[in-house]
């Protein structure tokens, strides 16, 4: 070929090669511009195969990403990963680990007469795919800052004109040039599916939290919609165990004192479960003689008994898909015990008189303030039927102790009152809160609800609620403190001559105002602005007053001083 020739061929593939790596830099799928790539590098050296191996995102397994054989892709079944954690003896054997981790060219013209590398990888290639490679060379893929980012390897290098094998030494500083293009396209695309990868994580994780928010505001609203007052952390572990058994078919035993609200709690976790478009039925195990309440429970038909003109379902029945509530079960007849066992146990129910079982899927939900376990003791109740009732069980807690759960439960209570019986009530005395904080509540919420209904009957138009409007009960609790504080030892105290008479009502006054003040901030989680509301003073004087008498917040060490 003349020189003119030689010129002419150099330009085009000047050209070519150009054209080339515009269009590699254009191409952000990595899996298709490693196919580019390969194809591009073949066609620029005429070559029979190559492959392009890549270093995953932490720099150290050196993973086969594609690989070509003519027309073929072989099955990459055979490759095994290289460790850039491995060093030694390995690496110094392996030409991949070679070539990646010293970023040397690896230029070999006969394979199977080459003695220098471990080549085992390529005669397990040739043996698995029926081929045979000749020559080959490694060149390291290196980005902009020089990392080594994968290796390129070319295989079998032809003359372009009598197809004959030749080395790839004549070769080798455009594969060079080229691997230096190439590698930045390369690393540009994984770092773009990187970006792109974590971009899908964020919003996969974004979706969950905006979806775990929406459960959180359905949960709170649930709390609000079935006026379950409570924000102390008794009553969030019982909101939770509720969360975790209200849509499960399983037994619920609520437990607690009396007064507590167990039925609001049952028709809460069946209105809020997959059974809300059910029945839901309430059934008193204490209010019924033995057989009215088997009857009640189980249904009858007609001529079962004296009586029985007409057929009538039983509450499983009725309930049948949705949810039965039996309150105090722990005063249920130990004859019906062993009928409710298998309705738990078989999910079946026979009526009064009649012949044949009727299926049932009914929620069962039971609640006692007895100690079922001593019961059991005493032969009272079937020890059976507890554990098939306490397969759940939640313990409602006293009023007493709910905490600050007191003052959320009165402000709610009067503003339902006043409303329902049309009272202009401005709220409660500091006096009569007082009481209210500082009593026990053996009734609980509903001793609660019925104290704050009466005072809100008997206080005046415009009024607030005072002490005398209160249960006699937490009036005398109040009559009783101020007797004992009139003694000591038992014994009255003596009077004091009149300075002395004054130092000691001066104190007493402070004490009982700094006492008053604590205990309506603690009411209020010590909000002041509520406190001096609910204290029917300005907010000013009600900072003043902490100040002179060294009333602290509950995280600092709080000094009082009298005087």
């Amino acid at each position: 070929m003349n020189d003119i020739g030689k010129l002419v061929k150099s330009l085009s593939f000047i050209e070519e090669f150009v054209e080339t790596t515009t269009t590699l830099a254009t191409e952000r799928n990595v899996q298709n511009l490693l196919s580019k790539v390969l194809l591009s590098a073949r066609n620029f050296t005429n070559c029979d195969a190559g492959r392009i191996y890549v270093l995953d995102v932490t720099k150290r397994m050196l993973q086969l990403r594609i690989s070509q054989w003519e027309d073929e892709s072989p099955d990459p079944g055979w490759y095994q990963v290289r460790d850039f954690g491995q060093v030694g003896s390995l690496a110094a054997n392996d030409p991949l680990l070679y070539c990646g981790m010293t970023g040397s060219v690896v230029l070999i013209d006969d394979v199977y007469s080459y003695s220098g590398f471990d080549l085992e990888y390529i005669y397990q290639h040739d043996q698995d795919s029926a081929v045979r490679t000749q020559s080959l060379i490694l060149v390291p893929l290196r980005d902009h800052d020089g990392q080594t980012i994968g290796v390129l390897e070319l295989i079998n290098a032809k003359d372009a004109y009598n197809r004959r094998y030749v080395s790839f030494k004549s070769l080798e500083p455009i594969i060079c040039a080229f691997a230096a293009q190439a590698a930045v396209c390369i690393n540009n695309a994984l770092l773009i599916e990187t970006n792109n990868h974590l971009i899908e994580l964020l919003n996969d994780t974004n979706q969950r939290l905006e979806e775990e928010n929406r459960q959180l505001k359905e949960r709170g609203s649930r709390k609000q919609e079935y006026n379950i007052i409570g924000q102390s952390e008794s009553m969030q572990k019982v909101f939770g165990l509720m969360e975790k058994a209200m849509d499960t078919g399983v037994s619920i035993l609520l437990t607690g004192e009396t007064g507590t609200g167990k039925e609001v709690f049952a028709r809460a976790i069946h209105e809020n479960s997959v059974r809300k478009c059910k029945y839901f039925v309430t059934q008193n195990c204490a209010a019924l003689p033995e057989q009215l309440l088997e009857s009640e429970l189980f249904g009858y038909k007609k001529g079962a008994f004296t009586g029985a003109t007409t057929e009538k379902k039983g509450l499983f029945e009725l309930a049948n898909g949705g949810s039965i509530f039996l309150d105090e079960i722990g005063d249920m007849p130990l004859n019906l015990q062993s009928k409710i066992l298998r309705v738990l146990q078989e999910g079946e129910v026979r009526p009064l008189g009649g012949t044949t079982s009727i299926k049932v899927d009914v929620r069962v939900i039971a609640a006692t303030h007895c100690n079922l376990g001593e019961k059991i003791e005493k032969g009272e109740f079937r020890e059976d039927l507890f554990f098939r009732l306490n397969v759940f069980p939640i313990t409602l807690p006293a009023l007493r102790d709910r905490g600050g759960d007191i003052k959320l439960l009165l402000d709610h209570f009067v503003s339902k009152y006043k409303k329902q019986y049309s009272k202009r009530v401005t709220g409660i005395s500091p006096a009569a809160l007082d009481v209210l904080l500082k009593y026990h509540f053996p009734g609980n919420v509903r001793e609660l609800q019925n104290a704050i209904e009466r005072a809100v009957l008997l206080c005046e138009q415009e009024g607030a609620v005072l002490i005398e409007h209160l249960p006699d009960a937490m009036q005398q609790q109040v009559r009783s403190k101020v007797s004992l504080a009139g003694r000591t030892g038992g014994t009255l105290v003596t009077p004091q001559p009149a300075d002395q008479r004054f130092s000691s009502l001066k104190t007493a006054v402070n004490a009982y105002e700094i006492s008053v003040i604590e205990q309506h901030l603690q009411a209020n989680n010590w909000n002041q602005t509520r406190t001096a509301e609910t204290l029917q003073i300005p907010r000013r004087t009600l900072i003043d007053k902490m100040s002179r008498y060294n009333i602290k917040t509950p995280d600092r060490k709080r000094r009082r001083s009298l005087q």
